[in-house]
């Protein structure tokens, strides 16, 4: 039976999204689609040693901030998790968790502003990758896991962060397995046919790759080719083979169908190819947003750009017109061949530039392809767990005038930037919200060497 407490206050958010609940005689609890400042009665759902987790039973108070959400799926579905907070209040608790981060983990107290807004708050994501599953009635269903439930699907009603053209083919394609009687890929046992669709680009533009679990691509155009005759927007379709125990598609081949594989996107001014599995930043407008506040704050006298962890070269190419070279590292084979065809195929914007290519990680890397020089820059853009113990002591002693450093997690940033302010003073600090509805908040750093 589980535990109710009752007339319990929720205090904070905490950074992954739950309300914090601190009971006089027990430990935290964590109770989800809370806000500050309301009072509720908690079920008490799962214990750990230091936290409990809950969920609301009952409301006595609510917070202004509250508002309708705009998905029906919205407390079901594992994606957006604050629908039911006022977008107002989403960035002041944002900044609120760049500032904590910064205060508390790398014990610097400095002033966090306002994250700089979405453009747009709906419709925003050129990228989605939907699940095949099944209701408890065996119908087959394409749409997104609730949270904590990898081998469930939830039969979205309609997703309001990616564009209408992206459900409209999550329809079509779904209709269209119904139709051919296919199985949905179980992850529990291992059988059936179908595992996700990727579908990425924006409503004028759009790729789209299944992922199955057999070598099947007489079923992948079955289910595909409709699309083609049907929406104008397609500019190409394929699948990836995929017979592993996981969903993970960065070691799988893409295996075109029909047109091209490759989706251009124009940022900046510049023309962007990226593959199906290409890093490549979601919400466009608040892209161009970051490049220009580097831009403005962009040091005259830099000769040399390295983009660090540069994936298909997003950064260096837009800033390209500023220096005389660039040097790109990335890991990644793929990303690697889709940044120099973006370098060519802008080429015209920066004649005068030349750029270097290194195919490994920054840490293996850096002896052979960093040359420290007094007019150099680095744009740094790490995945979610920062840089390497070794990136950040090398970049502590000191080998660019500035750094700008990009982050989708606060928590981790702040931990490099603790050793990193050893050698570097902070210039600006400035959080853009490129996940309206969702935790989620990017983080630019400017920093300059003291010496």
């Amino acid at each position: 039976m589980w535990e109710r407490l009752s007339h319990q206050k929720v205090v904070d958010l905490a950074s992954d999204g739950y309300g914090v609940i601190r009971p006089a005689d027990g430990p935290v609890v964590l109770v989800p689609f809370v806000l500050p400042g309301e009072e509720v009665d908690v079920w008490i759902t799962r214990r750990k040693k230091q936290v409990w987790y809950g969920e609301v039973a009952y409301w006595h108070t609510r917070s202004s901030a509250r508002v309708q959400p705009a998905c029906a799926d919205f407390g079901t579905c594992g994606g957006c998790r604050w629908q039911m907070i006022d977008y107002a209040a989403q960035l002041q608790y944002k900044k609120n968790f760049v500032q904590q981060a910064f205060h508390h983990i790398a014990k610097l107290p400095i002033p966090i502003p306002m994250p700089i807004p979405s453009p747009h708050i709906w419709h925003y994501r050129n990228k989605a990758e939907y699940a095949f599953g099944q209701t408890p009635q065996g119908e087959l269903v394409v749409g997104f896991h609730p949270r904590g439930h990898f081998a469930k699907v939830l039969d979205l009603t309609r997703c309001q962060i990616v564009p209408p053209a992206f459900e409209t083919i999550r329809k079509i394609v779904a209709e269209r397995a119904k139709a051919l009687h296919l199985l949905p890929y179980d992850p529990v046992r291992h059988t059936g046919l179908l595992r996700s669709l990727l579908v990425r680009g924006t409503p004028a533009r759009v790729v789209v790759f299944l992922s199955l679990a057999e070598d099947r691509p007489e079923i992948a155009q079955e289910l595909l080719l409709p699309l083609v005759e049907n929406l104008s927007a397609i500019q190409g379709i394929g699948y990836f083979y995929n017979p592993k125990r996981n969903d993970s598609l960065h070691d799988l081949t893409p295996i075109l169908l029909w047109g091209q594989a490759e989706l251009l996107l124009e940022v900046v001014r510049r023309r962007y190819f990226i593959g199906p599995k290409d890093f490549f930043q979601v919400n466009l407008p608040q892209a161009e947003n970051m490049v220009r506040w580097i831009a403005e704050r962009w040091p005259p006298e830099a000769h040399t750009l390295y983009d660090l962890y540069g994936g298909v070269g997003f950064f260096s190419v837009a800033l390209a017109d500023k220096v005389k070279k660039i040097v790109l590292v990335e890991k990644l084979p793929e990303a690697v061949q889709a940044a120099e065809r973006n370098f060519a195929e802008n080429k015209a914007a920066f004649p005068q530039t030349t750029y270097e290519v290194f195919t490994g990680s920054v840490e293996a890397l850096w002896d052979q392809a960093i040359q420290e020089g007094e007019a150099s820059v680095a744009i740094i853009d790490p995945p979610r767990e920062g840089l390497h113990p070794s990136v950040r002591r090398a970049l502590a002693r000191g080998p660019f005038k500035h750094i700008f450093y990009v982050s989708c997690h606060p928590a981790t940033q702040a931990r490099d930037v603790a050793e990193l302010t050893r050698s570097y003073t902070i210039e600006a600090v400035q959080p853009f919200d490129l996940f309206p509805h969702t935790v989620h908040i990017e983080n630019l750093l400017w920093l300059r060497r003291r010496f």
